[in-house]
């Protein structure tokens, strides 16, 4: 008989200043994401909340700040798979990337139009009933 694998759902990282806390669902049956570092304490639910799959495993996307004719800046978080064992969490490293995005009124400016900032963290994968 094969076993059951269990998904991990709830990730809890951090590094110097960065605190991110990311559910793949919750007890509204929405995902939630929240942030608190440099750019505040910021949360997230539902569809602020962009999720892609990619050959580097799932992008979970926010927007932290949208300033218009200045800049867009979002994070971007990676996770890797992570088969859970029948009990007990995960530890894993992985890397955020915040981007921004400048814009100005007078449409693209010169040169490069985004800036990336890494951000390696380290954290728990948990699988929850929520």
């Amino acid at each position: 008989m094969a076993l059951a694998t269990r998904s991990a759902n709830l990730f809890e990282l951090e590094c110097d200043g960065v605190q991110i806390t990311y559910s793949t669902t919750s007890i509204t049956g929405q995902p939630q994401f929240s942030y608190h570092g440099p750019e505040g304490d910021l949360s997230f639910s539902g569809t602020e909340i962009e999720t892609l799959s990619s050959a580097l495993g799932a992008e979970v996307t926010v927007t932290l700040a949208a300033v218009p004719d200045l800049h867009t800046i979002t994070l971007t978080l990676l996770l890797p798979c992570i088969n859970m064992p029948e009990d007990g969490d995960v530890q894993f490293e992985t890397l955020a990337i915040q981007t921004v995005n400048h814009t100005t009124i007078a449409g693209p400016p010169e040169g490069s139009a985004q800036s990336y900032e890494p951000i390696a963290l380290h954290g728990i994968a948990r699988s929850v009933s929520f």
